[in-house]
This record gives structure tokens, sequence and C-alpha cells, in this order.
């Protein structure tokens, strides 16, 4: 049966069929393919969506069940879905549809406090995750403390076996960058996820970027393992990749992106996987009109975002 999308803009729910959609990159898998076939170790680029940015919240109250979420994610060709440990119910129903299709997951964690962390961990074991990314909710006041509490995370999920990373993130324990660049010195162990959004907006970056800024963007993407997919400006945290006087904070991302990309194939095993994620996310963080609706589709957004990050894996394949 081929799902249709409906339209995220309305308030008419207007049809359109996946079918029109972007389906899975053949010339990359065909490449991989091959490789496999010769034996020879091969990076490889992973894409997943966010089943949280697949929440609507139109002012009609229209959502996408957990089984049309997944039968989109599958025809679109993205590798899996990011699910919420702190619905381990919704996670479970969507990992139970992804595996029959061949797709895996990642885990997005909100611990708020260093034991509470043992049960996104078990729910990232019981799932099947690839990684368990945390935004830890918990507000040190020194780098000491904070040294101490990512280092406990950090030491229970190797022991339950799952690859962990840290979020830059709002409203967690890496909220200001200057405090993260910090406790990753202090911590060289601490594995980032790259949400540069956070900062874009958190910090207010000039235009253009300064070679300090420059600088301290380098450092994270240095120690980045896993990144995720949002364009943000100075003055708001998500901005509509489809309007053209938003190019140039689109173009700055995508540099950042593949600088990163660079830096993790050069560090990296020759067989390791990347884990890229599209994470548009609803509103508050998409912009609405008065009438409550979104001025632009996330959906097809996140997939103009998926093939440019993919486009940029190819290049740096073929460098």
């Amino acid at each position: 049966m081929m799902l249709a999308k409906a339209n995220l803009r309305g308030p008419g729910l207007s049809i359109i069929p996946t079918a029109d959609l972007p389906k899975v990159d053949i010339a990359l898998d065909f490449e991989r393919d091959m490789v496999g076939r010769r034996g020879i170790p091969m990076q490889q680029l992973n894409v997943f969506q966010s089943i949280w940015a697949m929440e609507q919240r139109r002012p009609d109250g229209q959502e996408w069940t957990v089984e049309q979420i997944v039968e989109m994610t599958v025809e679109a060709g993205y590798d899996g879905l990011d699910l919420l440990t702190f619905q381990p119910e919704q996670a479970r129903a969507a990992q139970k549809l992804l595996a029959q299709s061949g797709l895996g997951c990642t885990c997005c964690a909100f611990p708020k406090s260093v034991t509470g962390f043992q049960h996104d961990i078990d729910l990232a074991l019981e799932l099947g995750a690839v990684h368990i990314n945390v935004i830890g909710q918990m507000y040190p006041f020194t780098v000491e403390e904070g040294a101490d509490i990512i280092r406990a995370w950090i030491d229970m999920a190797e022991k339950s076996g799952v690859a962990i990373t840290i979020e830059t993130h709002r409203d967690c324990i890496t909220t200001d960058m200057l405090y993260t660049l910090q406790l990753m010195e202090a911590v060289p162990e601490m594995w980032m996820c790259a949400d540069l959004s956070h900062y874009v907006v958190g910090r207010e970056f000039g235009w253009p970027i300064d070679d300090w800024t420059q600088g301290l963007v380098r450092r994270i993407l240095d120690r980045a393992k896993a990144f995720q997919g949002r364009v943000a400006s100075r003055e708001q945290i998500q901005i509509q990749i489809s309007f053209p006087h938003h190019q140039e904070w689109f173009d700055l991302f995508a540099d950042w992106w593949e600088e990163g990309f660079r830096a993790w194939r050069a560090r990296e095993a020759d067989d390791a996987v990347l884990n890229f994620l599209c994470e548009l996310g609803p509103r508050e963080y998409a912009i609405t009109g008065p009438d409550g609706y979104e001025q632009s589709d996330r959906w097809d957004e996140a997939l103009i975002i998926k093939r440019r990050v993919q486009d940029i894996w190819r290049k740096l394949e073929q460098a």
C-alpha cells in the first residue's frame, strides 16, 4: 500500500503521495554493496529520522500513527528512527515495526539524575539501539561537578555495552558552549553529538562567523561521533531551509557537517558507521503563522537535509 502524507501547512489536508518523494539513494547503496562483496571495509553514513520530529501539533489535532510514521520512514529511504526513552511504549511499538522492515533505531535520553540514567540504558538495550544520545537535565555549577556526572553516565553506558554520545543542547548540562568545551577538556572520553543549532542561537553567533567562533565550533566537530540536522540563525532555533533568504545559514551548517564528517572519517575505523539525525521539531521549534499552522513543510525539508548530507558523504568518499 502506498502511504499518503498530509500537508503540514494546511488547514486543508492536501495529500502528497510518498511515491513523489525521494527514495533510497540507489547509487550509494550500490557502491556499498559492491565494496562489501569485494570484502573491503568501508565507512558508512546512516541517516535517521526523529520520531519527535514526526509530531505535527496542528490546530486541528491531526497526528500520524506509529504505523504511518514507520511506513513513511521506510519509503523515504531512512536507515531508521530516533526513539525517546521517556516514551517507552511508543518506542517499543516503533522498534517492532522498524525491525520488520530491516531498519534500526537510536535512542534519545533526558536523564535527571545519575542513577536514573540506567532506565534509559535498559530500554536502549531492549530496543537494540545503535547508540544512546544524552541530553542530561542536570545543572552543575562547576566543571568538576559536571565532569563527575558525565564520567558516571559514560561509565554506566560502557559497562552495559551501549555506545553513548553527549548532545550539545539547551536546557541541559551542555547548555553553554564555553562550559561544554571545558567539560570536553576535563573528560577526554566525552564524545559528542553535534547539534550546533543550539549554540548558534544560544550564543547569538554574528554574521559572518568570526575566526574565534569558528575555532570553538571546530573543537566540537573534532569530538563529534554523531551529528544532528537542524539549521538555526542567530535569533531562531529552526529556520525554514526552503526559504531562499535562509540559504546562507543552510550553507554554513552544511560546511560544518562536511568538516565534521572529514574529522570523523580521518579518526574512525575503516568499517565504522556515522549516524546523522534529521531533527526538525514541531512548534515551538517550527515557526507558525497566525492560524497556528507551520509556514513550511518539515517533512520535505528533512528530506532536503538528508539528500545534502548524503551528497557531502559521497563527495568525501570520492575525494
